[in-house]
């Protein structure tokens, strides 16, 4: 369950998804999946532009997809793109805030609810006399609930070019989504908030968030963290424990055995259902604390006392 490879090699066996042109596909229908989608807000690009490429997972009841993090078992949704336009060049994936869901009995973080995930793509300054641009690619993905069932869809997106200065008319359904999408990306924590990472025994580690502004006090025993590149066992129960005389808490957590080695940061969401009161009730605050650098043990001058016996 815990070995994540385990789960990518499954996908070479499956067969493709339809394959449709324009600025979005047909939707199609997966094991867990009642609808998944590609597409853009807009019908066409222009030079030295920026527009995103979603992709839509509508889900089965009972069912999910993972976060970029999963946890202790899970893939995240990936895109191989096949056919990509000379000149343009694909952002990294923008992933919406997580939840936690169960795959059989672990918990893991995904996605129950309808969730687009968004691709910013850049448009060169210069398209030369290019009428139209293809992109083709595979989306890979886990869709779980007691059993696991992974997924790839072929798509192909063909969109007109359009000159500087030309409208571009744009989707509202996938505007919509979009903003769906945007609306429930972590924040910046508000200034006035500190975090601290410690690891205080082997696969052990803490994060201690001190609240120094003014603001509203926190029922820290509801909030939760989502640790974004796997450093955090999310089968593991979390503890939290307010701070002494100082508002903030401590939280102490299992680091999985597979978790990344020397990782220069622990970072991740935290999420309070109740909504952070310095971040106007939104739910989900970004927080993140370097890792401290650890200076070599002393040798109390063994190594002196070496040299002097020689």
């Amino acid at each position: 369950m815990k070995a994540h490879l385990s789960f990518l090699l499954c996908f070479v066996a499956l067969g493709l998804g339809s394959v449709v042109t324009g600025a979005e596909t047909e939707p199609a229908e997966y094991t867990g999946l009642l609808e998944l989608q590609v597409g853009t807000a807009v019908n066409a690009v222009q030079p030295g532009d920026e527009f995103l490429i979603g992709l839509h997972f509508r889900h089965d009841k009972g069912y999910h997809t993972y976060w970029k993090s999963p946890g202790v078992v899970g893939v995240p949704a990936v895109v191989d793109w096949q056919k990509f336009p000379q000149g343009f060049e694909a952002g990294e994936m923008q992933w919406p805030a997580p939840q936690k869901t169960l795959m059989a009995t672990l918990n893991a973080w995904g996605y129950e609810t309808d969730t687009t995930l968004l691709v910013p793509i850049a448009v060169p300054d210069n398209l030369g006399d290019r009428k139209e641009v293809t992109f083709q690619g595979r989306i890979g993905w886990m869709c779980c609930a007691a059993t696991c069932h992974p997924g790839w869809h072929d798509f192909s997106l063909t969109l007109p070019v359009a000159g500087k200065g030309e409208a571009v008319t744009r989707d509202e359904k996938w505007e919509e989504r979009f903003e769906d999408s945007r609306a429930r990306f972590p924040k910046a924590a508000p200034e006035g908030w500190k975090f601290q990472a410690m690891e205080v025994a082997k696969n052990k580690i803490q994060l201690v968030v001190q609240d120094l502004s003014n603001g509203e006090e926190v029922d820290w025993s509801k909030v939760y963290f989502f640790s974004d590149d796997n450093q955090v066992d999310s089968d593991a129960r979390q503890q939290v424990t307010g701070l002494s005389g100082l508002r903030g808490a401590v939280f102490a957590f299992v680091r999985p055995d597979f978790a990344p080695k020397n990782p220069a940061q622990l970072s991740g969401v935290l999420h309070y259902p109740d909504g952070w009161p310095d971040l106007d009730g939104h739910p989900w605050m970004i927080a993140s604390a370097p890792w401290p650098e650890y200076e070599e043990p002393a040798n109390d001058g063994e190594d002196e006392k070496e040299e002097e016996v020689r």
